[in-house]
């Protein structure tokens, strides 16, 4: 399924770290003597030299015959590999921390995320703001895909609504919410959404069934896809992808329904790592929501860890109780039923969840990718690599090395393809271009501490 999208996407361009304009870059840069991985399944080619200028690679080939021009930012690869930048196909950056520090877009790029699909952030005219920026090479930030608003089925809008009053929180962020009560105002949100600018439309859970159908029809007319949670009952045909699980499990059915989906092209999302906080006792994960308990926390504000607790405090008052752990059962069944299905499952992290942390956790996807639904790593670095930009219509541009390319690209110090979680190892990033070696991502990171540190 080809999905389009703003054509800004296909320009961004990255901002140097501490500056708000991107510098001129260096006429080349010369990524000597490196392994590129080849994500299409052809074999690893050890020694060879990559050329990027401006934000396109220019030249791949064994070093003995790309020549170097002179004045070329020389990056030495030798016993390092060279990947494809990384996509976090289900993302919330605008909520994660100050809004003004853009840590969520730091701590991305900091872990070779050069791509991020933002599933629903509040208030959208700051998603959107952002997006364009970076188009613009305004703002440091991997390139970035807008959803709409978030689309609610009323009833759970308002149950939701009177939790959140009840546990005397604001209930500010749900401005970002729409529940559709009616066909037509389900037509209307659609058209709505492609005037404002969105890159998709979100729903999380659904509304009426004639009212959802009416909706993924409006969407198709006006040529934007529709991205949703796996909630059922859900629309088997007509959306992009879908996210997190199928919930309530199917117990009968899957086989037809994910050859449909591995048919029409629709993907899945799963995003494993989201799950953590419930497959354990609500006081447990709240414990651990702590810098000196779980360490990669050092990157979440003060604020934001609030609110996790708060976030789990209300859940645990007021949901039923559910058999979570049997749920993810289920989950991965489906999943590796999907992977021999031939569906397409992209790789996401879903940061902005409680203790989920932006590119930490997408690294930690990959792994479970391998550990618990079976891929190899080749498949895993697929599913953040080639399979989103085929998603996205972007293969032609992104998703693989070659010459022609935009210059989104990971230099690593080990192998993926012996062990995924060497996507880890990060020696270097380059963003539409321009190189961030290890000096730079440190900073960022370093920054994104300080900040949450003082948040």
């Amino acid at each position: 399924m080809r999905i389009p999208i703003c054509c800004a996407l296909l320009s961004a361009a990255c901002a140097p770290v501490g500056s708000s304009s991107p510098p001129t870059p260096a006429a080349t840069l010369a990524i000597t003597h490196v392994t590129v991985v080849d994500v299409t399944g052809g074999p690893a080619r050890p020694g060879q030299t990559v050329l990027v200028s401006g934000d396109r690679i220019v030249a791949v080939g064994p070093a003995a015959q790309v020549r170097v021009p002179r004045g070329a930012r020389v990056v030495e690869g030798a016993g390092r590999y060279l990947i494809p930048g990384l996509w976090d196909m289900h993302a919330h950056a605008v909520g994660y921390g100050d809004t003004a520090g853009q840590p969520a877009l730091k701590l991305s790029l900091a872990h070779g995320v050069t791509g991020l699909r933002d599933m629903g952030s509040h208030p959208f005219q700051t998603a959107r703001a952002w997006r364009d920026a970076i188009a613009a090479g305004r703002m440091l930030g991997p390139r970035m895909l807008i959803a709409s608003p978030v689309v609610e089925n009323p009833r759970w809008l308002a149950a939701v609504r009177r939790w959140e009053e009840e546990a005397g929180k604001s209930t500010e962020w749900m401005n970002g919410r729409f529940g559709p009560g009616t066909v037509d105002e389900a037509r209307r949100f659609v058209d709505s959404a492609v005037a404002i600018g969105a890159d998709h439309i979100k729903v999380r859970n659904w509304p009426a069934p004639e009212i959802s159908a009416a909706l993924v029809a409006r969407a198709r007319e006006r040529g934007i896809p529709v991205v949703a949670h796996g909630n059922r009952p859900f629309p088997e045909a007509g959306v992009a992808s879908y996210e997190h699980s199928i919930f309530p499990s199917l117990d009968e059915g899957r086989d037809s329904l994910f050859r449909q989906w591995a048919g029409s092209g629709a993907a899945f999302v799963p995003t494993l790592v989201a799950s953590f906080a419930r497959l354990h006792p609500t006081d447990s994960v709240i414990a651990w929501i702590d810098p000196a308990r779980t360490p990669k926390l050092r990157y979440a504000p003060a604020r934001l860890r609030n609110d996790w607790r708060q976030e789990l405090e209300i859940a645990a008052k007021n949901e039923r109780p559910f058999d979570w752990r049997g749920h993810h059962q289920d989950q991965l069944r489906d999943l590796r039923e999907m992977r021999r299905a031939g569906v397409r499952i992209l790789a996401a992290s879903d940061f902005g969840a409680p203790l989920t942390i932006p590119g930490v956790d997408l690294h930690e996807e990959l792994a479970k990718f391998v550990s618990d639904v079976g891929m190899t790593p080749l498949e895993a670095l697929r599913a953040a690599t080639l399979h989103p930009a085929e998603f996205l219509g972007l293969a032609d541009s992104l998703g693989t090395i070659a010459p022609g390319m935009l210059a989104d690209l990971v230099l690593l110090d080990a192998d993926p393809l012996a062990d995924i979680r060497n996507t880890r190892r990060i020696h270097a990033v380059v963003a539409n271009g321009r190189l961030l070696d290890r000096a730079a991502l440190d900073r960022l990171l370093a920054h994104v501490e300080q900040a949450a540190a003082g948040q």
